[in-house]
């Protein structure tokens, strides 16, 4: 018995390690070309976890392998501040203050309706642009007085009953925006918006990127310890899907690049990108900007609370025109996204 708890372990350890490596790996593999390697980004917080753990199982066995787990871990030291910080702010009356917010179609579809909720979160913070993801335009409204300047891009789909789509709202003149349009039928879309601030415009790209589609249901099936033909038959439809998904994703980050990597304008790419910091796709769109998070966020950084709040795949990047001053993450409105908010000066 004693033998086959060893042999476990050391699979499980292998595995482990295995698991890390790969997920450092994800952020430069395009998907495209090998998209196993996507899944173990998404879960490099399992594979962090699992190691530091196993870490603390070595250490209080007194067994030298945990210099293998260490050793992996402390390989992938670059990226464990994409995922945890602690930062001070450095905020002052008069920055420029965004956010953006996954409003899980304002609750529409749980029997609820959290528009004027949100309408009050927005009125509180002060916000000078924010990003509303997953609206249902026919279901709410942002005061007028309030935010002077909003356009809605809704969703371009043959059915769109409650019309889906993205709002943005603004208290500074959209001089000019445009639907980024992605090669494929999805539910999800992007677009940009140039505002002018005091003197000055910025390109706000709204982002909404291909979900995973990763139901309670499918975490709960999947976690099953008992592995029969029904099980077989519902993990390799699941990993088809989440296949389909994450090659989707890919291609929309590419359309999302293209249309922005020209612009005459400081860019501020804000939204629920579906992925984690371990990506490509957040590798490929943070490349020449920064990261809110990293340069002023504080704590674990997760974004999307369901099962339970673990994945950061809300984002703020920007251009060095400008300087972050301040980042925080909110769950005052109801949704399964948090709320995240930057502030910023023009660099000097």
């Amino acid at each position: 018995m004693r033998n086959v708890i060893k042999k476990i372990l050391d699979i499980l350890n292998g595995l482990a390690i295995f698991g890390l490596f790969m997920a450092y790996l994800a952020p430069y593999v395009d998907p495209q070309d090998f998209w196993p390697i996507a899944f173990f980004g998404l879960s490099y917080k399992v594979w962090f976890l699992g190691n530091t753990f196993l870490v603390v199982l070595w250490l209080s066995l007194k067994r030298i392998r945990w210099i293998y787990n260490a050793a992996f871990l402390l390989l992938g030291t670059p990226f464990i501040g994409r995922n945890i910080q602690f930062n001070s702010s450095s905020y002052q009356s008069g920055d420029l203050k965004v956010a953006s917010f996954n409003t899980n179609v304002q609750q529409v579809y749980n029997g609820g309706n959290t528009s004027k909720e949100i309408d009050s979160l927005l009125h509180a913070n002060k916000y000078d642009v924010a990003v509303l993801i997953e609206w249902f335009d026919k279901k709410g409204s942002i005061n007028r007085k309030e935010y002077p300047h909003q356009q809605f891009v809704n969703l371009n789909a043959l059915s769109n009953r409650y019309n889906y789509g993205i709002r943005l709202v603004s208290k500074h003149k959209i001089i000019n925006w445009e639907r980024i349009k992605y090669a494929h039928k999805t539910t999800n879309m992007a677009a940009y918006f140039d505002i002018q601030i005091n003197g000055e415009i910025i390109r706000f790209v709204g982002t909404h990127l291909e979900s995973n589609m990763i139901s309670s249901n499918d975490y709960h099936t999947l976690v099953k310890l008992e592995v029969d033909e029904a099980y077989k038959t519902y993990a390799l439809k699941f990993f088809k899907r989440l296949k389909s998904h994450i090659l989707l994703r890919s291609s929309q980050t590419k359309t999302v690049l293209e249309a922005v990597k020209n612009s005459p304008y400081p860019v501020v790419i804000l939204g629920d990108l579906n992925d984690t910091p371990q990506s490509f796709t957040y590798e490929l769109l943070r490349k020449g900007r920064k990261d809110a998070f990293i340069e002023k966020g504080r704590g674990w950084g997760a974004t999307y609370l369901k099962p339970f709040p673990l994945l950061r795949i809300d984002y703020i990047l920007y251009d060095e025109e400008l300087t972050c001053t301040d980042y925080k993450r909110i769950r005052a409105a109801k949704s399964d996204h948090a709320l995240v908010e930057a502030s910023f000066q023009w660099a000097k």
